[in-house]
C-alpha cells in the first residue's frame, strides 16, 4: 500500500511538472530600434550560449527555437536587441519563454506624430505611429500599434492550435527616441504609455495591469540636437515607474535606467554589450512583477 502511495504521489508530481511545462511564459516585446538592435552577435561574449536553453522566438509562422546566428530575431542577420539578455534570465526548463517581438525603426508613440512628420496634437487615421486609440474602434489607432497587435494575436493563435495554454507573462517596451523630438510627445509620454499598456491588455483580454517593463532612451550626455525634448521624456519615463510616487506611476511598470550601458559611437544606440544589458535589467524589474501575481 506505501508503495502504491509512493508511486500515485510520484506521477502526480511528473503530471504536475508537465502540465507546468505546457503552459508556456510568452512575453510581448516591442518599441523602435534599440528594441529591434544592431548589437553585433559577433561582438557577444564566449559566455553567451548560441542554442538560448529553454527560449523560443516567433518567426511570422511558428515558435523556432532560440538559436543565435540562425534565428532572424532583428531586421539584419547577425543583428540583435535586448530579447537575448532577457532570455538567458528568464528561461527555465521549468518556465520556458516564447517571445514575440515587434519594431519599427525612429517610429512614434504620440499621435500627433506620422512616421516622422508632425501632424499635430489631434489624432488622424492611418498614421505611422504606436497610438493604440481610445477604444478598440477608434478609426485613428494607429498603423504601428495594429500592425504589432495583429502579430501578438496571431503568435498566440499559434500555441492555443499546438495544445498550448498561452500565459502572457509581461510587457517589454523600448521607445521615445522619437517622441523626444517634439514637445507634446515629451511631456506626455507616461500618460501615452499608460494608454498604450492598458489598451493592448484590453485588446488581447489581458489582466489589466499587465507587467510592463520598459528601457529609460537616451542616456548618453550631451544628446544629439534632433533630441530637442530629451529631458522631458526622460523625466516622464521616470515619472511613469510604478514606484515614483508621481501621479504619473503606471501601477505594475518599472522602468529601466539605461544610464552606464555601453552604447555605440552613435551614442543613440546600444552596443552588444549594452544590449546584453538592457535585456538582463528588464528581466530583473520584470521578475518580480510576475513573481507577485
Amino acid at each position: 500500500m506505501l508503495a502504491l502511495r509512493l508511486f500515485v504521489a510520484g506521477l502526480m508530481l511528473t503530471n504536475a511538472a508537465v502540465s507546468l511545462a505546457a503552459q508556456p511564459h510568452v512575453y510581448l516585446l516591442s518599441g523602435q530600434s534599440n528594441m529591434q538592435g544592431i548589437g553585433m552577435l559577433a561582438d557577444l561574449p564566449e559566455s553567451v550560449p548560441h542554442e538560448m536553453p529553454h527560449a523560443f522566438f516567433w518567426n511570422g509562422k511558428t515558435f523556432e527555437p532560440l538559436v543565435l546566428g540562425q534565428t532572424k530575431i532583428s531586421t539584419r542577420a547577425g543583428e540583435f536587441g535586448p530579447e537575448v539578455g532577457f532570455a538567458l534570465q528568464m528561461a527555465s526548463a521549468e518556465h520556458p519563454v516564447y517571445l514575440i517581438k515587434y519594431h519599427a525603426s525612429g517610429m512614434p508613440l504620440y499621435h500627433g506624430w506620422n512616421g516622422g512628420t508632425w501632424a499635430g496634437t489631434e489624432p488622424g487615421p492611418k498614421r505611422r505611429n504606436f497610438y493604440p486609440g481610445i477604444t478598440a474602434a477608434d478609426p485613428n489607432v494607429g498603423k504601428l500599434y495594429q500592425q504589432m497587435l495583429a502579430m501578438y494575436r496571431k503568435g498566440l493563435t499559434q500555441l492555443a492550435k499546438q495544445g498550448e495554454e498561452p500565459q502572457v507573462k509581461g510587457f517589454l517596451w523600448m521607445q521615445g527616441e522619437m517622441d523626444a523630438k517634439g514637445e507634446q510627445s515629451a511631456i506626455t509620454y507616461a500618460a501615452n504609455l499608460k494608454r498604450l499598456r492598458d489598451r493592448l491588455a484590453a485588446d488581447l483580454k489581458l489582466d489589466a495591469n499587465l507587467p510592463m517593463v520598459y528601457g529609460q532612451v537616451l542616456p548618453h550626455e550631451p544628446a544629439h540636437a534632433r533630441f530637442t525634448h530629451r529631458i522631458e521624456t526622460r523625466q516622464q519615463m521616470a515619472d511613469a515607474d510604478a514606484d515614483s510616487g508621481k501621479p504619473e506611476a503606471i501601477a505594475n511598470a518599472k522602468m529601466v535606467s539605461t544610464d552606464g550601458f555601453e552604447m555605440l559611437p552613435d551614442t543613440v544606440h546600444y552596443s552588444a554589450q549594452g544590449q546584453l544589458q538592457l535585456g538582463e535589467a528588464m528581466a530583473a524589474a520584470m521578475k518580480p512583477l510576475v513573481n507577485a501575481k
